[in-house]
Order: structure tokens, then C-alpha cells, then sequence
């Protein structure tokens, strides 16, 4: 991905993680990935497996698609 998509997406989990979990720590346990991960895929430093994307929407209760769609918005 590119790295605009990649601030693009961070920026739209965060907003939605924000919504629902306290924490970045409560949100990567959530994920089942670690809280330094998370981080980087929140400030788009990272780029992402589809794997990860599917944990990271099942613990948001979002599809993929709808996260995606959010970023072409």
C-alpha cells in the first residue's frame, strides 16, 4: 500500500478503536496483536497483512470493506 493509503487507513481505525476501546493497549489485545504494532498501523508506519486487517475489523465489528470505503471517502 501506499503510504497516503496507509495514514488514510490508520486514520480511520483510530478514530473507530477510539470509539470503542479505552485504550491502544485494550484495542491490540482485542486484535490479538501486540500494542507496538498497533501503534505503527494507527500512524500508518506499517503496512499490514490481510490477516491483520481481518482481526483488526472483527475487533472493531466493521467489515474490511467499510473501513476501506471510509478511506476513498
Amino acid at each position: 500500500m501506499s503510504d497516503a493509503v496507509l495514514k488514510a487507513l490508520g486514520k480511520v481505525i483510530q478514530e473507530k478503536a477510539n470509539a470503542k476501546y479505552k485504550s491502544k493497549l485494550e484495542f491490540a489485545y482485542a486484535c490479538d496483536i501486540d500494542e507496538k504494532s498497533i501503534r505503527r498501523i494507527l500512524k500508518g508506519e506499517q503496512n499490514f497483512s490481510l490477516h491483520v486487517f481481518l482481526k483488526i475489523s472483527s475487533a472493531l465489528g466493521v467489515k474490511m470493506s467499510d473501513l476501506l470505503l471510509e478511506v476513498n471517502s
